[in-house]
């Protein structure tokens, strides 16, 4: 589970330059004692702030809020899927999502959201000391706020985890009329441990909001000896669909000591080892900016020969019956 930065309050003992006062002061500050107020009362040391990145930032945003209120508040919804590590589609909320009692709900303030959906006992973990909704409880929630791209993002990132679908099931509850059910199960039906990255997931979401038949995933191909994976296998029109995601090229971890040059001509070799092999008639190729313009995309589907409608059939945020 991820960790926050290290969070201080002000003292109601007023310590040396623990006192309200002085960390406002120290927050409106540039100088090597600056500190980021996170929080109602919560700061963190500027440099740890500024060395962060957006997950823990958010992370250590919901721990101070958590942190507040009472012992019956769990985070939920988007703060623990960054608490758990699941996958995020965008920048991170600017609100904290806490599920509480009913008794202790009030309005939307400004960087909180309240929930009420019961949570069982066996529905929330601790973490350093708070409440958040277990994995199959989080992916729940996210499927019943009826997002299907999002859900399907964090589902299948679940799966892969560990998380099973009875999982899922049970978390998603026996509610067919709360409103959102009906999208949610679709979306956990999408969902699959054998997408091997948030684009994938998110690319099976916009094929199926395009139409397309259903893709074989990670399909195999054998070429002279060498063992070859494409991310989607349209078989009946012998299309396959790869994402090209930029941190292919750019991240160390997936370069495996390999320049980006080398990279990008081990692809190339790659791409035309597949087309080489029976029935494959051509490779598309996205990028996560093709997912977002759905005619551009339909067109270009289309002309590779996949049964793509002329129009999207939905909108981004739902699935059809």
């Amino acid at each position: 589970m991820e960790l926050p930065l290290a969070i201080f309050r002000s003292s109601p003992l007023h310590e040396a330059g623990r006192s309200g006062a002085t960390l406002r002061r120290r927050a409106a500050g540039d100088g090597p004692d600056r500190v980021v107020r996170v929080g109602p009362n919560a700061f963190v040391r500027g440099a740890d702030w500024d060395a962060a990145g957006p997950r823990q930032r958010y992370v250590t945003q919901v721990f101070a809020r958590l942190g507040r209120r009472s012992v019956a508040a769990v985070g939920s919804h988007a703060s623990a899927v960054a608490v758990h590590g699941l996958p995020w589609i965008g920048p991170w909320p600017d609100d904290v999502h806490l599920t509480v009692p009913k008794s202790q709900y009030r309005s939307r303030s400004r960087s909180l959201v309240l929930h009420t959906r019961p949570v069982l006992s066996n529905e929330a973990v601790q973490h350093r000391g708070l409440r958040f909704t277990t994995v199959a409880r989080t992916v729940a929630d996210v499927a019943l706020s009826g997002d299907a791209r999002s859900t399907v993002v964090v589902a299948d990132a679940a799966l892969r985890q560990g998380t099973t679908r009875s999982e899922l099931s049970r978390a998603l509850g026996g509610l067919p009329h709360h409103r959102g059910h009906a999208i949610a199960t679709r979306s956990l039906e999408l969902a699959d441990a054998r997408s091997g990255s948030p684009a994938e997931s998110f690319a099976r979401v916009v094929f199926r909001e395009l139409g397309l038949p259903a893709p074989v995933l990670q399909q195999a191909f054998t070429v002279d000896g060498r063992r070859y994976e494409v991310d989607f296998w349209f078989p009946e029109q012998g299309v396959v669909v790869e994402f090209d995601g930029r941190a292919k090229y750019t991240q160390e971890r997936y370069r495996n000591g390999r320049t980006p040059t080398e990279v990008l001509l081990e692809e190339k070799r790659r791409h035309e080892r597949l087309l080489t092999v029976p029935g494959v008639r051509t490779i598309v190729r996205l990028e996560w900016r093709d997912l977002w313009d759905l005619e551009r995309l339909a067109r270009r589907l289309r002309s590779a020969g996949l049964p793509c409608p002329v129009r999207p059939l939905r909108s981004a945020r739902g699935l059809t019956a």
